[in-house]
């Protein structure tokens, strides 16, 4: 299953909502939806696709499915309700002994080979009853991610014993060095695993409404009717069958520009330069333009992004902030 969600805010002014980032060619190659829907048909025993995502991306669905094999299911929301309701839909639509491997379309994993060998391993543990959340080996103190505490090994992976919600700064060395991993957002679970987990409650009388009246792969607007709520929070943090198999591949769920300038090839002064665009007396920088030139002179640890709806010049230590743009421009009336 493919989660193909977001609303540009996070990568402007590259990513807008019209064109989320996992629609754009960031590295030089295919889109990360693309790599997404391959790494999805590549995992061991994969017999078909379910994507979920907004109807407002409906045409960049259509266009980079086009020409796939018959078992890619789209299904279209007409609002976003977060990942629980867009996953128990999956479920619904699945057979019910089918295992759901759930991966987020934005997310860059270069090591597949690491990352199918977890798969294997998180299905087997689906395949009797887990709910099974990929737990990235860190390798930085992150504050940008929650954390997941395995406990208890069993066959493949661990039992969960703790979720730790995007901590501070100060917290995050710690579970660094207590052995913590990352919450990648990932998960494997049996599709009747899933609705059980959700049974009697009003997530999945909407979702079930939703998809019993979907037409051409739109759920209904019951869809909107449902709690909005992730799955970490709706099914990991209270199931008693939760597990974590460790990952390590390289993961990175491209969350900031200081998160794409990490992954990008640098040149010898640690910049990533796209574009026409030159750095002068620089360093450890990412500039970027798509319209016109760009030059930076004597400035360190920053980013600069030009595209035709904007400029941004932010430090790269808070690249996360650019999420509070889109507030900005709406409460002074500006267009994002």
């Amino acid at each position: 299953m493919v989660l193909s969600g977001g609303s540009g805010t996070r990568l402007w002014p590259l990513s807008v909502g019209a064109r989320p980032k996992q629609f754009i060619d960031l590295f030089g190659g295919k889109s990360l939806f693309d790599a997404t829907l391959d790494r999805a048909r590549a995992i061991p025993g994969a017999v078909g696709v379910i994507v979920v995502s907004g109807v407002t991306h409906s045409d960049l669905i259509a266009e980079a499915v086009d020409g796939a094999d018959e078992e890619t299911i789209v299904l279209l929301e007409p609002s976003p309700r977060n990942t629980a309701p867009a996953i128990v839909a999956a479920a619904l639509v699945a057979d019910p002994e089918d295992i759901l491997v759930v991966l987020p379309s934005d997310h860059l994993i270069p090591d597949t080979v690491a990352f199918n060998l977890a798969a294997e391993k998180a299905i087997a543990l689906a395949e009797v009853g887990g709910v099974v959340a990929f737990g990235c080996v860190p390798d930085r103190p992150e504050v940008g991610y929650g954390w997941i505490k395995a406990g208890p090994e069993v066959e493949g992976g661990f039992e969960i014993v703790e979720f730790v919600e995007k901590p501070d700064a100060a917290r995050t060395s710690e579970l660094l060095s207590g052995g913590y991993l990352w919450n990648s957002g990932m998960f494997v679970a049996k599709a009747a695993t899933i609705v059980a987990e959700v049974e009697g409650t009003e997530l999945l009388t909407a979702v079930e409404r939703a998809v019993a009246e979907r037409s051409d792969g739109e759920l209904s607007d019951a869809f909107s009717t449902s709690p909005a709520i992730s799955f970490d929070h709706q099914i990991m943090e209270r199931t008693g069958r939760g597990l974590v198999v460790p990952l390590d591949a390289g993961w990175s769920d491209i969350g900031s520009w200081h998160a794409v300038w990490q992954v990008s090839e640098k040149d010898e002064a640690g910049n990533v330069l796209v574009g026409e665009v030159a750095a002068v007396d620089s360093a450890n920088s990412l500039v970027r333009s798509t319209s016109r030139r760009v030059a930076v002179v004597g400035v360190d640890d920053v980013i600069v992004v030009e595209t035709e709806d904007g400029v941004l010049v932010i430090p790269r230590r808070r690249s996360q902030e650019v999420r509070e743009i889109r507030q900005y421009f709406e409460e002074n009336e500006l267009r994002p």
